[in-house]
C-alpha cells in the first residue's frame, strides 16, 4: 500500500478529530506506523481546536469521528461545512460508527473523501486513508457502501449546502434570502435541487433530516 504514496499526493498535514481517547490512540498508531506520513500526523482532541488547526495548514487531510450522538453530530456536520465554505481545499474522511442511512446520504453529498466504518477492519481503513491521497472521487468501505448502494445523492454545490444548511436551522427560504443577501428565486431553486439530490420529498423530510443532523 505504500508504494502509492509519493511527496506529490502527501497532505501538508494529518488531523485525527476523534473525541474517543482509545479510538484515537487506535487511529493516530496506525498512521504513524507508515514512515512516510508518521511526522505529518496530530491529534486533535477538541473539535473546536481543529477550526484553528486547518486555518494554519491549507489543504490539510481531516480524519473527523461521525457520532451517533446528536449533540456531536451537529458540531461535526458544523465542521465539515465550514470547511466546505472557508476552506474547499481541505480533505475530510468521515470515520463513524453512525450508520444511519440519512446521515451518510448528507455526509456524501457535502463531498467528504471517503467514508470508513469504525467497525472496519484496520487494513481497510489504512487502505482507504492511503488512496484517499491520490483520488478526488469519493471512497466507502465496504458495510458503509452496502448502506449507500440506493442512495440518491449526488454531491451539493457550496450554495447548496449553504442553503439546505440555514433551512436546517429552521429558517424559510425568505429569511434565507434575506440573511445571505440572495435572490429568492434564486435561493428556492437551490433549495429544490438539494432536496432533490438528497432524496428529500417533502418539507417533513427536510425537518426531520435536520433534526437528525441538528440534534433537535
Amino acid at each position: 500500500m505504500e508504494n502509492i504514496i509519493t511527496a506529490s499526493n502527501l497532505p501538508g498535514k494529518i488531523m485525527v478529530v476523534v473525541p474517543c481517547v482509545l479510538t484515537a490512540a487506535g487511529v493516530v498508531h496506525r498512521l504513524k506506523s507508515m514512515p512516510k506520513i508518521n511526522k505529518l500526523v496530530s491529534n486533535i482532541k477538541m473539535i473546536d481546536e481543529a477550526y484553528g488547526e486547518v486555518l494554519k495548514v491549507p489543504g490539510s487531510f481531516v480524519i473527523l469521528n461521525i457520532s451517533e450522538s446528536s449533540t456531536l453530530l451537529a458540531e461535526e456536520i458544523k465542521f465539515i461545512n465550514w470547511c466546505l465554505m472557508v476552506q474547499p481545499g481541505t480533505t475530510i474522511v468521515a470515520y463513524t460508527r453512525n450508520h444511519k442511512l440519512s446521515v451518510l446520504n448528507y455526509i456524501s453529498a457535502l463531498g467528504v473523501r471517503a467514508i470508513i466504518s469504525q467497525y472496519e477492519p484496520s487494513e481497510t481503513f489504512t487502505d482507504l486513508v492511503i488512496k484517499s491521497f491520490s483520488t478526488k472521487s469519493m471512497l466507502s468501505s465496504p458495510m458503509i457502501k452496502n448502506i449507500l448502494d440506493a442512495r440518491i445523492s449526488c454531491e451539493l454545490t457550496v450554495c447548496e449546502a449553504q442553503v439546505i444548511g440555514e433551512l436546517f436551522q429552521g429558517y424559510n427560504v425568505s429569511q434565507v434570502a434575506q440573511k445571505l443577501g440572495r435572490n429568492i428565486r434564486t435561493v428556492s431553486a437551490h433549495k429544490r435541487h438539494a432536496m432533490e439530490k438528497l432524496g428529500l420529498q417533502c418539507e417533513k423530510d427536510l425537518h426531520v433530516l435536520g433534526c437528525t443532523l441538528l440534534g433537535k
